[in-house]
């Protein structure tokens, strides 16, 4: 991978901080966007405290971004929310919290970085969606309905500046070990059984590792994915591939 700044949102723990790691160890100065201070042990070059939904933070970052190098050429657009509730419950101010953060903070990213990528005539723009980008999830349709926006952003973006050099693809996890999961299992009514649920739908038999999709994230950011754009790859340990797993407790 030639030399590259990438900004990465959401950049504090999670997916964020793999993809920060799996960016940083292939030599990619990274600056990471976060409302949490940059945490201990973070591999970013440098580091934005802000809310991905306001554009002053992206203003400072573009200006942090000109102190490490230049315009970043790499967008990895990580920072989600979500709101539990269905269509009578959730408010205005929860559907417009959602898409602030899951849908326009990506907008804004672009925008904030297509100018330079357009320069430099490369640029990789990726998204992180979900499997609820194309799954019905209970209780989450505010969520689901943003990343579901967010993948089709992210197809339109890439035949957008296909010809201009600008690849985009999605990422979309399954359920993933991260510290936001750790919170709704420490609040399930039976965390024991909340865990073992999520785990055995899953045909791999656990949960994905953060590391495993920062991976994916850093592949399709660098120059061995150059024939890659407009993609969704689904990394779910393999939840998604049937309506149904036997995981051969039930018998045949």
């Amino acid at each position: 991978m030639r030399s590259q700044i990438a900004i990465v949102t959401g950049a504090a723990k999670g997916i964020g901080d793999a993809a920060v790691t799996r960016l940083s160890e292939r030599g990619v100065s990274v600056l990471g966007i976060d409302r949490d201070a940059q945490p201990e042990g973070s591999s970013a070059t440098a580091w934005v405290q802000g809310d991905v939904a306001e554009q002053a933070t992206w203003d400072e970052a573009l200006a942090r971004s000109s102190d490490i190098g230049g315009s970043p050429t790499i967008l990895v657009s990580n920072a989600a929310t979500v709101v539990v509730g269905d269509v009578e419950t959730l408010t205005e101010d929860d559907w417009a919290r959602t898409f602030s953060v899951n849908l326009f903070a990506a907008v804004r990213g672009v925008r904030a970085c297509l100018p330079g990528m357009l320069t430099a005539g490369h640029g990789s723009v990726v998204t992180v969606g979900s499997v609820d980008s194309y799954m019905a999830e209970q209780g989450l349709i505010a969520y689901c309905t943003s990343k579901g926006a967010l993948l089709q952003f992210t197809r339109v973006l890439a035949m957008d500046y296909a010809r201009r050099g600008v690849r985009a693809n999605c990422v979309c996890p399954g359920v993933t070990d991260t510290p936001f999961f750790r919170y709704h299992l420490s609040h399930a009514k039976d965390p024991e059984r909340f865990l073992r649920v999520r785990e055995q739908r899953n045909p791999l038999g656990r949960l994905l590792d953060p590391g495993e999709v920062g991976e994916v994230i850093a592949f399709l950011a660098s120059e061995a994915a150059s024939g890659i754009t407009g993609a969704t790859v689904t990394v779910d340990a393999g939840l998604s591939v049937a309506f149904d797993f036997r995981t051969g407790e039930e018998g045949s």
